[in-house]
């Protein structure tokens, strides 16, 4: 009976094992298939932008500073995404022993950890650029230089910089004066781990937390001017109030899109509180976490694109356009299809007449 027992309960750990072992692979693919469209998505924004825009003749006024911005946005996921890629096939190969892809996990994985977390910052980041922008052009309308190409070019790289040296603790403020991105041996890769729970925190302000806040004062600042001018001033000019209202229409999209991502980060928190409380890390938290940023990263370029006046129009136009001659082919289908059955029909009722007209006359000859 013991023997019986042992050999059932060993042959329930290895379908456990199979079974957990197969949902490893479904998450790594899905997150592998949501981070190639996202880089797909971003290197089509940046082709269209320097390609269609900067090969015009007036490239100096269409490449103007919201485009800049977005190329930046998309840069900052396709970095992050490459990771990404890399971490999902080191998952692969560890868990599937495929020696080709296990060599990946050698590659700098201390180093990948860090980029990792540098090139979300930066995403968000942009974002706070992007915020920024639609500050000074409603709020600091009349600083013109506030808003000009070279000046948000110095942002850009000021936004780099300050990613790069405000995840820098991360890499020495672990335990034993060592690093706090460790090698995961059942995930083959390299990050922060839940466990180290002062390093977690930091990462999660330093990341998410502090660029959201920055967003969110930085749009009520906004919605609170609007309003406030539009009940107030009335001598505003034409041209002001229509830039207001489109910055205010573009704000609101941005405003719902991360709202959006910030509930796609909730299973990732709950995980996280759960691991606080109960002191236990379920085996799925980092793959799932980073397949619910994958799918943010798509939905973060749906929304450049959305967001984007300059390329969303150009593409609006070429899709109704398509659906116009769409529409327009079938109706000429349908009016040939028409004249070719009235042709038919009549053609038939034609032959019945003859056919009558035959047998009428036989009939009076016969008479």
């Amino acid at each position: 009976m013991n023997i019986m027992n042992v050999g059932q309960n060993n042959s329930l750990e290895s379908i456990n094992f199979d079974n957990r072992l197969l949902a490893k692979l479904l998450i790594n693919i899905f997150t592998l298939l949501s981070v190639s469209f996202a880089i797909i998505v971003s290197l089509f924004i940046i082709v269209y932008v320097f390609v269609i825009y900067y090969s015009r003749t007036q490239s100096k006024t269409l490449f103007n500073v919201s485009l800049l911005l977005t190329c930046n946005t998309c840069l900052a996921i396709i970095c992050s995404s490459t990771i990404l890629i890399l971490i999902q096939l080191s998952n692969i190969g560890g868990d599937h022993h495929i020696i080709s892809l296990k060599r990946i996990i050698f590659w700098g994985c201390h180093i990948r950890g860090y980029l990792l977390f540098l090139f979300i910052n930066s995403i968000y980041l942009s974002y706070v650029l992007q915020a920024g922008y639609r500050l000074f052009r409603i709020v600091f309308h009349e600083n013109s230089c506030l808003r000009s190409f070279s000046t948000f070019f110095c942002y850009i790289v000021a936004q780099w910089t300050i990613s790069f040296i405000i995840l820098i603790p991360i890499l020495f403020t672990g335990d034993n004066h060592t690093t706090s991105i460790v090698y995961l041996p059942e995930d083959f890769y390299c990050q922060v781990p839940v466990t180290n729970i002062y390093s977690m925190i930091y990462t999660i302000f330093a990341v998410y937390v502090s660029p959201l806040c920055c967003m969110c004062i930085i749009y009520f600042w906004i919605i609170i001017y609007v309003r406030r001018n539009t009940r107030h001033r009335r001598a505003y000019t034409l041209q002001i109030r229509h830039q207001n209202k489109r910055d205010a229409i573009i704000t609101k999209r941005i405003c719902v899109v991360m709202t959006l991502l910030l509930v796609l980060c909730v299973p990732s928190v709950i995980f996280f509180i759960v691991f606080i409380i109960s002191g236990q890390l379920h085996w799925a938290f980092y793959r799932l976490s980073w397949m619910i940023a994958s799918i943010s990263y798509a939905f973060i370029c749906l929304s450049l694109i959305y967001v984007t006046p300059q390329i969303y129009r150009p593409i609006n136009t070429i899709f109704r356009y398509s659906a116009r001659r769409k529409r327009n082919s079938e109706g000429l289908n349908t009016s040939t299809c028409i004249t070719r059955t009235q042709t038919r029909t009549e053609r038939s009722v034609l032959r019945k007449m003859s056919i009558e007209m035959d047998l009428f006359e036989r009939t009076i000859s016969n008479a």
